[in-house]
């Protein structure tokens, strides 16, 4: 097959009546259900429709809140030669700066949706400008074959959808996925995984993310199978029904960050769970942000009497820059632990298909020595296109160029660290500054900005927010300087950090687990003002930061009033 749009007929043709999608809500874990036929019916209907408002080949913004309606709208933009833009609905103000960033940048000319949120034109003053297709709407007829009409079969370079990376709100990045990047990646899960038509998959992540889209919605195309969806919100309240929905449909593939398998194992009750049998459950994928080891450890544990095994666990490594997967580990095998630096790492496995990993010094761009850290290089049919619209940084991340090599080869590089042991890729740190918590990125510069505004106690620009490693999981820490004129005023510092937590809490949904007010002008910096995170995160671990103190006896505070002034 050469195209989405050709497999999609082809399922249809020839497995009509075959499951494709179970939809859960609720409960009762009864699921609304969509045939590869019926899928087809649909989406077609739809990408008719699209066809004739004149949107083939323009980019169209994807935001629904229904996993239906995505699902079904996704393949017809596929279906219609549209590209798609899938994008989060607007439930917090720094989602609708979000959604207004992407409709710029992508150049969006529609937006697809099925909520009332996206009609009022006057909180994302950009959706003005589109053209709205609600997908409630019931002029959408599904049936066109009677129309004579015919999908779109792309060439493999065109792209397929733009994938906007999630760490930044300020500067978002739109990945440019080609039709050739999506049946490589799903080609090489599929081989890592090993899915068959008999395989059932299930996903409880956000669909516009590109382990939910590709690992689930594409995935079950690819292969030929049926795949279960459960909305994030309703697993991270009821993440008992993830376990009871794997149990009752013999689900074998299902997964996510390392934060979902830690709710489950601390936050599952044995009465939520009685009579559950996890047997089934083959590959238990972990990836997209750091994999624990401990957490490993406690839901192999805790979840063992249910039918778990150990063997089942499947850490990978990946990213949207390479539409999904970079390396898997063995199915069936035990997760590796390899210590390093008084932490254990998990290995995320080996390369799949033609995808071939350097490990490469950032600044030489020479290989380093087997066993050493360096910046993580990828090259491979799954690396994407680049960035929609930067083609300078586009340059410099996907077409990197290792030195002394004569194959001439372009790699992408990926920001993270990492090693090779014994041919397998363990993931060691970022050289990113984004912050990984719950499953979801956040830019540290939004976080800051966050601070800086909460407060007028606070110094412009004086900030750094950075994860750290706990027993619990990340944590996020906030350091900041204090204007000078509040250096004494001790007794309203306490007000400062409840202000900070709040807006972070407000604008993000996350709690700060630790903010540090320091001295002004000891923030460290790059010779040209620039924050150094990094630097900052390891001060703070060594306790080396300058910082003024909240909550400490009289005495303690006096002498630190006293080493303010004699530094000032």
């Amino acid at each position: 097959m050469r195209s989405f749009p050709e497999l999609l007929m082809q399922r249809a043709l020839l497995s009509s009546e075959d499951v494709a999608c179970r939809f859960f809500k609720g409960a009762s874990l009864e699921a609304e259900v969509l045939t590869f036929g019926a899928l087809w019916e649909q989406s077609a209907g739809l990408a008719a429709h699209l066809q004739g408002l004149g949107l083939s080949g323009q980019r169209v913004l994807l935001a629904c809140k229904c996993q239906q309606q995505f699902v079904v709208a996704f393949y017809a933009c596929l279906l219609a030669g549209v590209v798609a833009v899938p994008a989060a609905t607007p439930r917090r103000e720094v989602l609708q700066q979000r959604l207004q960033l992407i409709v710029r940048d992508a150049g969006a000319r529609a937006i697809l949706f099925d909520s009332d949120e996206l009609l009022h034109a006057e909180l994302i003053p950009e959706l003005d400008e589109l053209l709205k297709v609600d997908l409630r709407s019931g002029d959408i007829a599904p049936r066109v074959q009677t129309m004579g009409w015919q999908p779109v079969l792309p060439e493999l370079s065109a792209p397929a959808f733009l994938q906007y990376t999630s760490g930044s709100t300020g500067d978002p990045k739109g990945v440019v996925v080609s039709h050739g990047n999506l049946l490589h990646n799903c080609a090489a899960i599929q081989d890592a995984m090993e899915i068959t038509p008999k395989s059932v998959l299930f996903t409880a992540l956000p669909l516009f993310h590109d382990m939910g889209l590709v690992g689930g919605v594409l995935q079950l195309m690819y292969s030929g199978c049926a795949a279960l969806f459960l909305s994030p919100s309703e697993f991270v309240q009821y993440p008992e029904r993830w376990l009871k929905i794997i149990s009752e449909y013999g689900v074998t593939i299902s997964g996510g960050p390392n934060f979902m398998y830690d709710l489950a194992a601390r936050t599952i009750e044995p009465s939520q769970i009685e009579g559950v049998d996890l047997s089934s459950w083959n590959i238990a994928f972990c990836g997209a942000e750091p994999i624990r080891a401990a957490t490993v450890a406690r839901f192999t544990n805790r979840f063992a009497a249910h039918g778990f095994r150990a063997h089942a666990f499947y850490p990978c490594y990946g990213m949207a820059e390479s539409t999904l997967l970079v390396t898997g580990a063995q199915a069936g095998s035990l997760p590796i632990v390899h210590r390093r630096m008084d932490a254990s790492i998990i290995g995320c496995g080996v390369p799949r298909r033609d995808t071939r990993i350097e490990i490469v010094d950032p600044e030489s761009l020479q290989r380093v020595p087997i066993g050493a850290d360096g910046e993580i290089w990828v090259h491979g049919g799954s690396v994407a296109q680049g960035y929609w619209r930067r083609p300078e940084l586009s340059e410099h991340i996907f077409r990197a160029k290792l030195a002394g090599d004569a194959s001439g080869d372009a790699f992408l590089r990926t920001g993270d660290l990492g090693f090779m042991h014994d041919g397998q890729l363990f993931v060691s740190g970022r050289l990113k500054d984004l912050i990984i918590l719950n499953g979801r990125k956040y830019s540290p510069q939004d976080i800051e900005v966050e601070c800086e505004q909460s407060h007028g106690a606070l110094r412009q620009a004086g900030g750094a927010a950075f994860d750290i490693a706990g027993e619990e999981g990340p944590r996020l820490v906030v350091v900041f300087e204090l204007r000078r004129d509040w250096l004494r005023r001790d007794q309203d510092w306490s007000d400062v950090i409840t202000a900070m937590r709040a807006s972070v809490h407000t604008a993000y949904g996350l709690p700060v687990s630790e903010v540090v007010l320091i001295k002004p002008g000891t923030l460290p910096r790059t010779s040209s003002g620039k924050v150094r995170r990094n630097q900052c995160r390891m001060d703070y671990l060594s306790r080396s930061l300058e910082r003024v103190v909240v909550g400490e006896t009289p005495a303690a505070q006096n002498a630190l009033r006293v080493e303010v002034v004699e530094s000032a």
